[in-house]
């Protein structure tokens, strides 16, 4: 099983996985258990999952972590976002055509109290903040769960083969993002005092400040008397054109495909952004021997390092800064992307329009905080913290250092904690933080 399957990489190891057949509108088709339906379907050169109810247009991927309702497929007989759902051994895979029907069973289900745990901290994410949170606080003995939806611990860094900048210290330097997961993980995994469930979907913070999650398909309650929101971070979307088609998705989306399900969903590319993840997306595309036909700015220049910038011009990707995408056109997927040049005033320049034969348009023009625990918890008069991207949009690095600071400030205001958050330590969150 080949096909769309990346199966040599030059950093990341090609693991061994059980091969099972699904069906997917009657056809019989093969994926890696345990996958998402959205990965199986694209490794299989499928990339319409439906179509829309009110103009029939083809839907497809575009985040790949269940922000959106883009990928939604029936599974089994049930509504499903394929990007978040498992593929399983014989599973009855179709598209969503249109909207999708109610179950017709209208029996009652047996209705009991719901289990509840309570738990000192809670933490929402396991990402590189919720981690490095976890971390402080389990070193102080702390009674810790984090709950992240995802079946792997590390959040974002999962999806990162470069090396990080700064120090060993304070952000692991000169190892690469998939390769710190490992790391905070197995710190995590020895504390005596931190909780782990994965799969597990937070799904709302009441008025009795009680937090709901849905786990193992069961619905749960849990009591925190502290709660640190570590939710990260959604993409933004830009308007065009043809952005609905598929093969529009975002640039965070094509990282978890190409590295953490080694999908090589496209043949060529072009990339709307330059900030670090649309450049680092850039160079994660060739990684997988894929095309990277442009990247467009509509800046006059990128707003990324410029090690980022310079590696992808040596690999010969053309950067158009001052250009902004016009277009995105095909029959049922993209096909071609029309882009142009921007004036002072943000118009397009007459003349200027370039058009390239790409089968995916990569947006990267930004990122939005998973914040709205936050603001519940704060409007239920919960004792609420913040860190890393659902605070405030920076690196990995800085969500880590973040994460950190916010461990001990939550230890501190249990009355666990009696020092003080080094100075020092601030000073660093503002220059990991700073643009």
């Amino acid at each position: 099983m080949t096909s769309n399957r990346i199966t040599r990489h030059p950093i990341l190891e090609i693991p061994k996985r059980k091969a099972v057949e699904f069906r997917w509108n009657g056809q019989t088709l093969q994926g890696y258990e345990g996958e998402m339906i959205s990965s199986a379907l694209m490794a299989n050169d499928i990339h319409i999952f439906g179509h829309h109810h009110k103009d029939n247009s083809p839907q497809g991927m575009f985040c790949a972590n269940g922000q959106c309702s883009q990928c939604m497929v029936i599974a089994d007989g049930l509504p499903v976002k394929s990007c978040m759902t498992p593929l399983r051994p014989g599973m009855a895979v179709q598209s969503l055509e249109g909207l999708p029907a109610l179950p017709e069973d209208d029996k009652v289900p047996a209705l009991k109290e719901p289990p509840r745990r309570d738990v000192e901290v809670l933490i929402l994410g396991g990402g590189p903040a919720g981690l490095s949170a976890a971390i402080e606080l389990g070193k102080l003995g702390v009674d810790t769960l984090i709950v992240d939806d995802k079946s792997k611990l590390g959040g974002k860094l999962l999806l990162q083969t470069h090396k990080f900048f700064g120090s060993v210290e304070d952000s692991h330097a000169g190892t690469r993002g998939f390769e710190i997961a490992r790391i905070l993980e197995k710190e995590v995994r020895d504390l005596d005092s931190v909780e782990v469930w994965l799969n597990t979907t937070a799904v709302g913070v009441f008025s009795d400040r009680i937090v709901g999650v849905v786990k193992g398909n069961l619905y749960r309650k849990i009591k925190p008397q502290r709660l640190l929101v570590a939710t990260g971070a959604r993409e933004k979307m830009l308007s065009f054109p043809g952005n609905t088609l598929p093969g529009v998705y975002g640039a965070g989306a094509f990282q978890t495909l190409v590295n953490r399900d080694l999908v090589k969903s496209s043949n060529r590319i072009l990339i709307v952004g330059g900030g670090n993840v649309g450049l680092i997306a850039g160079y994660h595309a060739i990684q997988a021997g894929i095309e990277v036909a442009a990247l467009v700015e509509a800046l006059p220049q990128v707003g990324g390092y410029k090690v980022h910038a310079d590696k992808l011009m040596r690999l010969g990707v053309p950067i158009f800064t001052s250009h902004t995408v016009v277009s995105a056109t095909g029959k049922d997927r993209v096909e071609k992307v029309t882009i142009a040049a921007l004036d002072k005033q943000w118009k397009v320049v007459p003349g200027t329009h370039r058009t390239f034969d790409v089968d995916t348009v990569l947006i990267a023009v930004g990122l939005a905080e998973v914040n709205e625990f936050f603001f519940k918890a704060k409007e239920w008069g919960m004792e609420v913290f913040s860190a890393g991207d659902a605070g405030e949009i920076a690196e990995a690095s800085a969500a880590m250092f973040t994460g950190k600071i916010q461990g001990l400030k939550i230890a501190k205001s249990l009355g666990l904690y009696e020092g003080e958050i080094p100075k020092e330590w601030e000073a660093k969150e503002k220059i990991l933080k700073s643009k």
